[in-house]
């Protein structure tokens, strides 16, 4: 059942997955954005009330770093559940990434 699968994406990989909940509002209900940015020029006023979305920025990332708050108020203006984290990191993921994103998939989505 993909409403029940979590969708995982780095970089332009991670831009895809984000616009496609944008764009189609409950096809993805849960993600892990790694290093990813606002792409859509315009991005509806979509209810994503219901999803829940973790965003991990690099604290160096100098190319997708500085758009990650655009993102999670993107995110967060449309009711996502979103979980908002920066790692000593640039651009590259690594061991501290995957370890929070185990430990929010193992964490209990937010009741409204």
């Amino acid at each position: 059942d993909p409403k029940r699968a979590t969708f995982l994406g780095y970089s332009n990989g991670a831009n895809v997955v984000s616009s496609l909940m944008l764009l189609h509002p409950g096809v993805v209900r849960q993600a892990a954005l790694l290093r990813a940015m606002p792409v859509l020029d315009m991005s509806p006023m979509t209810d994503l009330g219901g999803t829940r979305v973790l965003i991990v920025a690099g604290a160096a990332d100098q190319t997708y770093g500085p758009f990650a708050p655009a993102l999670v108020t993107l995110f967060s203006e449309r009711h996502a559940e979103v979980d908002a984290r920066i790692i000593a990191s640039g651009h590259e993921f690594g061991d501290a990434d995957a370890a929070i994103v185990r430990r929010w998939l193992a964490a209990p989505a937010q009741v409204a």
